[in-house]
């Protein structure tokens, strides 16, 4: 297992992961380019930021891997470019994580992102719950424009599309701090700003956010939450999309992520943990190409597992029993899911 230095660890959740960065005589050099450096065993440059008004020391971390308990096989950790252990962005740089939360922060309903006594943020995850359920805030079909619905002295349709409005607020200030949470290092950064809370309880940011290789523990936490479950996100990268045919039994078309594989007590028995999308926009959907990195967000479902026979990719003479779990998201807005670089 190839282990990165040890300022990794130092600098985790500081700054945004990079694409690309200039050395000191203004060449640009790309993360592809860089790991092709470090293949060849051949010298890295000197680094810094390439946003224009920063210029700050940055630092390649080349692709390495990780061994993980009752894993198929290593977790593969990507390279990418870093602020150095004494290094920060200036303000307004694009790769400046504080200055994109402020910007959140200020654009965002202040009884959804509340501020605390301390000098954090309180991100009210049971108001996003409680839009999410069901197919409106009201439990009914907001009335047209024009008309007004309720009892004498009141106005339920202007009432029910505010509340709407407020919804698709929550979302898309989730959807800005999730992507936010996908292009860092880790939960560091956030976790030391932004308070998550739903009704009376306090979530771990480890309970929230859920890359692949802890699709297992997403499963378990939905099944366990039932009817109850919290809004979670998972970040993931499209595998397939299937669309249903015309006249067909299922109407929703789906978007696949790659799956994490387990370990199981029997060889000939392996364990799988998938995450989808469902939705009747199928164009939309496939908007999101195979191989684009992705936010999902709101309210889960978890499937029966299912059990099926297959051969084992590495030896087609081997049956394997595969043990699928299925995370399912049906959004009710589009932006539940999310380029990961927007």
């Amino acid at each position: 297992m190839h282990v990165p230095d040890s300022k990794i660890f130092r600098t985790m959740g500081k700054g945004i992961r990079m694409r690309s960065a200039v050395d000191h005589r203004g060449k640009a050099w790309t993360v592809e380019a860089l790991q092709a450096l470090h293949d060849e065993q051949r010298e890295i440059p000197a680094l810094v930021c390439d946003h224009p008004t920063c210029g700050c020391a940055v630092r390649f971390v080349h692709r390495y891997q990780q061994n993980r308990s009752n894993r198929i096989e290593p977790i593969d950790v990507p390279a990418y470019i870093g602020l150095t252990s004494d290094s920060e962005h200036v303000a307004g740089c694009r790769y400046d994580a504080p200055g994109r939360l402020t910007a959140i922060v200020a654009q965002s309903d202040p009884d959804f992102l509340k501020e605390l006594d301390t000098g954090k943020r309180e991100l009210r995850l049971l108001m996003l719950h409680n839009g999410l359920r069901g197919k409106g805030l009201s439990g009914t079909k907001p009335a047209g424009p024009g008309t007004v619905a309720g009892t004498p002295g009141g106005n339920t349709t202007i009432d029910v599309v505010k509340a709407e409005k407020r919804l698709s607020g929550y979302v898309r200030t989730t959807a800005d701090l999730v992507a936010l949470r996908a292009l860092c290092d880790s939960d560091v950064f956030l976790a030391s700003e932004l308070v998550l809370r739903f009704g009376t309880r306090r979530i771990a940011w480890k309970d929230f956010f859920f890359e692949r290789e802890r699709y297992d523990e997403a499963w378990e936490l939905v099944r366990e939450g039932g009817t109850n479950a919290f809004p979670i996100a998972l970040a993931a990268t499209v595998r397939s999309h299937y669309v249903p045919s015309a006249g067909g039994k299922y109407k929703n078309a789906f978007l696949n992520g790659y799956p994490l594989y387990r370990k199981t007590g029997d060889s000939d028995r392996v364990e799988t943990f998938e995450a989808s999308v469902a939705h009747e926009d199928a164009n939309w959907l496939s908007g999101l190409p195979v191989g684009t990195d992705i936010v999902m967000f709101g309210l889960w479902r978890v499937q029966d597992k299912v059990e099926r026979q297959g051969k084992d990719p590495r030896d087609p003479s081997r049956a394997v029993t595969y043990v699928t779990h299925k995370l399912v998201l049906e959004p009710k807005f589009r932006r539940q899911v999310v380029r990961a670089d927007e």
